[in-house]
């Protein structure tokens, strides 16, 4: 579904269906509180995710399925527009990615957000994926025009990364997309911290609208309580 929209106040770039309730929920519904509108733009479908219900499932239906239960997150998370993209999931690593910079300034131009929201140096989870989409966002901000004021890159803690680690081990599913090397997480004191324990409940259903892909304990405690950005400003010119 593509809704032309202008002005929004943030857009989530995003690899995965998903990633938006992981990473931006609480965020995403402090700002509709506010009344500043939020967008998503998720690059693949998802197709290679692993279906929790076990219904083997095709890539072709995986896809599918993924991408309706975005939609319903993203309506619980009151997204006034969400936007797919048809990068193969898995692989934005081998993709064009001064093509894949490029679709990106097209939408940022289009929407004209003030801030953009997506994933940082590490991709939180070291997933290639997210690791791509978040380089490639920070350069479309820088290219697009009009340019938002910063762009949010969600981030884990260094307070956090021992617990998030070993929570990691128990949550791969494809591990070759993943970076083999242990995640270092970004300095507490180089954050925004926001608190969106208030939006604890609205996340965790943001989260279980993708049914496919959910399990009991999809969260940590860090990811309930706070979303975490390194806030990079982007200068005009």
């Amino acid at each position: 579904m593509n809704i032309s929209i202008k002005n929004l106040y943030a857009l989530a770039i995003i690899a995965h269906p998903d990633d938006e309730s992981f990473l931006l929920a609480g965020t995403s519904l402090k700002f509709a509180e506010e009344g500043k509108s939020v967008g998503v733009i998720c690059v693949t479908r998802g197709e290679k995710g692993a279906d929790r219900l076990n219904r083997n499932l095709t890539e072709e239906q995986m896809a599918e399925i993924r991408s309706q239960e975005l939609q319903k997150a993203c309506n619980i998370l009151k997204c006034q527009c969400t936007e797919f993209g048809n990068h193969p999931d898995g692989r934005l690593d081998q993709t064009n990615f001064d093509e894949l910079v490029g679709e990106l300034v097209q939408k940022i131009n289009q929407y004209q957000p003030k801030i953009i929201l997506t994933f940082g140096k590490e991709g939180i989870s070291g997933h290639k994926d997210h690791i791509v989409i978040g380089k490639a966002a920070v350069a479309a901000a820088q290219k697009s025009n009009p340019k938002p004021k910063e762009v949010w890159l969600a981030s884990m803690p260094v307070s956090a990364i021992d617990d998030f680690n070993a929570h990691l081990t128990t949550r791969k599913v494809h591990h070759s997309h993943f970076n083999e090397h242990l995640l270092k997480g970004v300095p507490d004191d180089q954050l925004l911290k926001i608190d969106i324990s208030k939006y604890a409940e609205q996340k965790h259903q943001a989260l279980k609208a993708h049914e496919s892909q959910y399990m009991p304990s999809f969260v940590l405690d860090i990811l309930q309580n706070y979303e975490c950005f390194e806030v990079i400003e982007i200068k005009k010119g």
